[in-house]
């Protein structure tokens, strides 16, 4: 029996992951990986755009029959739905400005460096736990640390590598900072995941989802999509 039409909700309003373009039609890189998802599975699926809020209700009364992006999960979500494996792991990077003499993202190298970040953030907490030994400075705001770092003010600079891509290649740095070393992830505190979430009564679309998420990684599908919207490497 051939599977009726795939309904993927999605947030309206998620760059990059999920947005309406200047043609008035859905993109980003959860929607691009879905449809690649489905094409891997044979399945024929569309894409509707939905305000936020009305993502989980669109779910539950059937009106789709999954959600694509824009949820953070927690255990509450997890009750009323089931998540695929994930498809996007947040993580945090170190920032330097270029020609800066700080060589790798290590304890004995920023021991004692002034390290800004926003404060009362999960990036915070993640300096506090594995570098201590770091002058922590806390920041108000991401644009203050920035624009610290930028002038000079600190010599690094900890947040969200999603964020700092943007930030690295756009006008608000000048071009005055780059990367030092990878991402780092730890699920309890920088790491959030995306997923895919279908009805608990969809156990078949799930397994559908993850078979294909994998393929598409092994592949190198997935990446290439990524690659398509961001402007450098967030890994």
């Amino acid at each position: 029996m051939t599977r009726p039409t795939v309904r993927l909700l999605a947030d309206q309003d998620y760059p990059p992951f999920s947005f309406v373009d200047s043609a008035g039609k859905m993109t980003g890189i959860s929607v691009d990986l879905a449809l690649a998802a489905c094409t891997r599975q044979r399945l024929t699926c569309e894409v509707e755009a939905k305000p936020f809020a009305s993502l989980m209700p669109s779910l539950l009364a059937r009106e789709g029959d999954a959600i694509i992006t824009g949820l953070r999960l927690d255990a509450v979500m997890l009750e009323r739905a089931a998540m695929t494996r994930p498809y996007f792991r947040s993580g945090g990077r170190f920032a330097v400005k270029k020609g800066s003499p700080l060589e790798r993202p290590d304890v004995p190298t920023l021991a004692g460096r002034r390290v800004g970040v926003v404060s009362g953030s999960r990036h915070e907490a993640f300096l506090n736990a594995y570098f201590s030994r770091s002058a922590v400075q806390g920041f108000v705001s991401e644009a203050e640390m920035l624009a610290a770092l930028k002038d000079g003010k600190i010599d690094a600079a900890f947040g969200d590598s999603l964020h700092l891509a943007y930030w690295f290649n756009g006008e608000a740095s000048g071009g005055c900072c780059q990367a030092l070393g990878a991402t780092f992830m730890d699920p309890e505190t920088i790491s959030a995941s995306l997923s895919f979430l279908t009805r608990n009564d969809d156990e078949a679309l799930r397994l559908n989802f993850d078979y294909a998420l994998d393929r598409l990684q092994e592949t190198g599908e997935t990446g290439a999509i990524f690659g398509r919207y961001l402007p450098s490497a967030i890994w």
